[in-house]
């Protein structure tokens, strides 16, 4: 009874007054069970009243149905808050000959050759301008009466990658056995139109295995960063590989512990990644037309977070939030010209958050938090000073969005809205783990860790679900795409084609 009582204390304890972020409470939840355990199993062993014999016996069959479980079940991976998620031994991920669409009956008249259907594109990570940002209604285009059709879904290899859209093809990465594989789907059928692969294999039993970052489209270009640093430039229509880079070596660095997963940055005719950890670069920028390098950035600390372009009174800046700081780099020219240290031991992974007057909103998780952040030039040197520091925002590897002075985002799995100003917390409800948004005109779209599909409105005052429905199992990481009207989702096990409209 004392044992018990001292583990509900102790539970009290740490999920109701210790604030922390839920990975560290699940973690000390873990230790604490662990601990209370094997003490009640000493004390059923040697103090309890019950005869030796049975004692003993009863143990050693518990013990044995736990040992003949644990053989037949094994963690193959966690939720975002460090939950093992089980599986069975003998589960294998799906073979490459049933990687192939399954298509809902009605939804596509002839399947024999592509559609190709001509949608709005969604070239980039984030959507077409790098934000979360769509600009587009669509309250009086969707029925939340109803889950919408699905038009098609297919097994997909692993990997946190997004699609991409552009002329109704709709590309993404996967892992296959020991490559990754850069797939090509018709947007209306779900046929594949192309497959490139080349070996690679990033593995981690936490952080998942294969690609997760998003490709680009540009001028009929897809850009593709591997888990390893295998940067890809492959022809749209074809899928021909017009080059490649392995960054790594072209920069002595290693590849950063949770592999890359930067989205790579096209601005004009260059391709700018980062260049991993520990090497002679910071970020790397490519000729987009023949791969040819062009400049090498001073070295940060690498990142999980995307860089990002930015217009700054007469200076064009790549923004990028790296381990520990903020930094900002000539475009044109291989300068820092600014740095801030954040201080996050921890990976930052959410894109910054560009605002229109020359400021910017940052958010990290682990119990880290949120800045609002003020770019100047004085008089010749380019400043960062923060505005305010805060906690009501930690975004772990969700990004935020922002509306009419607003910021919107999944504050430790949990949808929140606070105020940019002061950063004053709105309200903060709805357990959606560590998902992703996009902000539309008079809608947020929100892909919960669970696999859950969410309209919401877009209101300081209070969250207001419009409607919701399961559309992936299992844990779901990867960043939706709208090719308005479709919505493509995935995780490591299928992706799935919806018509939002109707």
């Amino acid at each position: 009874m004392v044992l018990l009582l001292g583990f509900a204390v102790a539970m009290c304890v740490v999920w109701g007054v210790i604030d922390q972020p839920r990975q560290s409470s699940n973690i000390a939840t873990a230790v604490i069970s662990i601990i209370t355990l094997a003490l009640l199993s000493l004390w059923w062993l040697l103090f309890s009243r019950i005869k030796l014999s049975l004692r003993f016996v009863s143990f050693a069959v518990v013990l044995g149905l736990g040992f003949v479980i644990s053989r037949q079940l094994e963690i193959v991976g966690v939720s975002g808050d460090l939950v093992p998620i089980l599986g069975w031994r003998q589960d294998q991920a799906p073979a490459t000959e049933d990687l192939k669409a399954t298509v809902t009956e009605g939804a596509v008249q002839d399947i024999s050759e592509p559609t190709l259907l001509e949608t709005m594109d969604f070239p980039q990570f984030l959507g077409p301008t790098r934000d979360t940002q769509i600009a587009l209604s669509v309250r009086d285009k969707i029925n939340v009466e109803r889950e919408p059709e699905k038009l098609w879904q297919v097994n997909m290899g692993g990997g946190w990658s997004g699609f991409v859209v552009q002329g109704g093809r709709a590309v993404t990465q996967q892992q296959r056995q020991d490559q990754e594989v850069v797939s090509c789907f018709d947007l209306g059928s779900g046929q594949v139109l192309w497959e490139s692969t080349y070996q690679a294999a990033y593995q981690s039993v936490i952080a998942g295995d294969g690609p997760r970052s998003t490709p680009t489209i540009a001028n009929g270009k897809v850009l593709c960063m591997g888990s390893t640093g295998e940067l890809s430039c492959l022809d749209l229509v074809t899928g021909q590989l017009l080059w490649r880079h392995h960054v790594v070596n072209d920069n002595g660095a290693t590849i950063p512990e949770w592999g890359f997963s930067p989205s790579p940055l096209v601005v004009d005719d260059e391709v700018i990644v980062p260049a991993g950890e520990k090497g002679s670069s910071g970020l790397v920028a490519y000729n987009l037309e023949d791969g040819s390098q062009l400049r090498a950035y001073p070295y940060v600390k690498s990142s999980y977070s995307s860089p990002i372009m930015a217009k700054l009174g007469e200076t064009s800046q790549i923004i990028y939030f790296f381990e520990g700081g903020l930094a900002g780099f000539d475009r044109n020219k291989p300068e820092l010209l600014w740095k801030m240290e954040w201080g996050s031991a921890y990976p930052d992974v959410a894109v910054p958050i560009l605002l229109s007057d020359e400021r910017l909103f940052i958010s990290s998780g682990y119990g880290v938090g949120c800045a609002l952040v003020g770019l100047q030039k004085e008089p010749d040197a380019w400043q960062a000073k923060v505005a305010w520091k805060g906690r009501s925002m930690k975004a772990k590897f969700s990004n935020m969005s922002q509306r009419d002075g607003y910021i919107y985002g999944l504050d430790d799995g949990i949808m929140a809205c606070i105020e940019l100003e002061k950063g004053r917390r709105q309200w903060k409800e709805g357990r959606f783990g560590h998902g992703q948004i996009l902000m539309f005109q008079d809608a947020m779209l929100v892909t919960a860790e669970d696999g859950r599909i969410i309209w919401m409105e877009i209101n300081p005052d209070e969250p207001k679900i419009l409607q919701q429905w399961q559309a992936l199992e299992g844990k779901s990481w990867n960043p939706p795409c709208v090719a308005w009207p479709y919505l493509l989702i995935r995780n490591d096990q299928q992706a799935i084609c919806y018509r939002l409209e109707g």
